[in-house]
């Protein structure tokens, strides 16, 4: 008897803590919903770029699974460990447009980004989501078990950008009601999505995806475009700056290089404006493991200089230096000094000089 009423508690605890859990779940989905709406009309009113939140990282359920629920179409992983920052996965990630008013979504609208509750030995505490208007709509960061996490809700047909900050430690944000601090850690998830029909994007945001990767170059005033004005803004986590990009975002003025013609057909294309030529750079894979290629397009012969150097600055590798006929061209760096020594694993930085062009950007050695 003893053990059967052990049983029968055990059924109800069970029952009761998954009844409490569900109860958390729709808590957890209107708060999204009316999260949503409140940001549409604050998006509509100011015709924002990005639809951007920020707060704390709410505890909706202690239930750990790594199962993906029923109330999102899919789950993405590849964030959860923490052990890449900034997480920046290369794939562009297809999603359904969301038709069905309420809480119920459309079909394949709703992707889930997971990273871990715990970071360094701290737990999640502050969030930041910022996602591209009106193409994309996020939801708070919310935690469940060994994971904090945010949904993508697709919403117009359109190119669209997700940066997700997550940050770990106690007090996250200062007087001015700043997100981050000197004493958190902060992690970082960038993503690129290709909501509806690509034919039913703008024709200027170009609706080709083909051979496409998602880089900071991806598309024109990205959700991460605004990173570096932050206060607690890290160096080493920037997304970089590019001179062109591959899509437009609907809200791009015509002196931005952006659309069909930029950053097709093999990573580099040409394609003149109305005052100049403006040589295409791009180097890829990055992040990357063993090696990168860093491609560039030459309109005319010209002289060619490219240099990698460490975050303090020291030059590593003179990787390209001398003249060069004008085309289409790559140079290949293996992760190595001068001296053919392997590097260790981070970020490192590379100058392209095209003539009186110049450029600097970011490239990640994983290891």
């Amino acid at each position: 008897m003893e053990n059967l009423f052990s049983m029968e508690k055990l059924f109800h605890g069970n029952y009761l803590n998954r009844y409490f859990q569900y109860i958390n779940w729709i808590h957890y989905l209107l708060k999204i919903k009316i999260t949503f709406f409140s940001l549409f009309f604050h998006a509509l009113l100011l015709g924002s770029e990005q639809i951007s939140i920020d707060g704390d990282v709410e505890i909706v359920s202690d239930f750990s699974s790594r199962t993906c629920p029923d109330v999102v179409d899919s789950c993405i992983y590849i964030c959860s460990d923490g052990d890449t920052n900034p997480c920046h996965p290369s794939e562009i990630i297809t999603i359904s447009v969301d038709t069905i008013p309420g809480i119920e979504d459309s079909d394949g609208s709703r992707y889930r980004i997971y990273f871990p509750w715990e970071h360094g030995g701290m737990n999640a505490s502050k969030f930041r989501v910022t996602a591209s208007w009106p193409c994309l709509s996020p939801t708070p960061v919310a935690a469940a078990g060994n994971y904090a996490f945010w949904d993508v809700i697709g919403n117009d047909a359109c190119p669209g950008t997700v940066e997700g900050s997550i940050w770990y430690g106690d007090d996250c944000q200062d007087e001015s009601g700043n997100i981050g601090s000197e004493d958190c850690i902060e992690l970082i998830g960038r993503f690129c999505f290709a909501p509806g029909d690509t034919l039913d994007w703008p024709d200027e945001s170009d609706q080709s995806i083909a051979n496409d990767y998602c880089d900071a170059c991806w598309m024109s005033a990205p959700a991460w475009g605004q990173y570096d004005t932050y206060e607690y803004s890290d160096s080493l986590l920037s997304p970089g700056s590019c001179s062109a990009f591959d899509h437009c975002h609907h809200s791009t003025s015509d002196n931005i290089l952006c659309g069909v013609g930029y950053l097709d057909d093999n990573f580099v294309s040409v394609k003149k404006d109305k005052q100049r030529l403006v040589p295409q750079v791009l180097n890829y894979p990055n992040p990357f493991n063993p090696y990168t290629y860093i491609y560039y397009s030459l309109f005319e012969d010209a002289k060619v200089e490219i240099n990698i150097y460490n975050v303090m600055g020291k030059k590593i590798i003179d990787l390209v230096s001398g003249w060069q006929s004008k085309g289409e061209k790559f140079a290949r760096w293996e992760a190595v000094d001068s001296r053919g020594i392997p590097l260790a694993g981070g970020v490192y930085i590379y100058t392209i000089q095209i003539g009186k062009y110049r450029e600097t950007k970011k490239m990640i050695f994983l290891k």
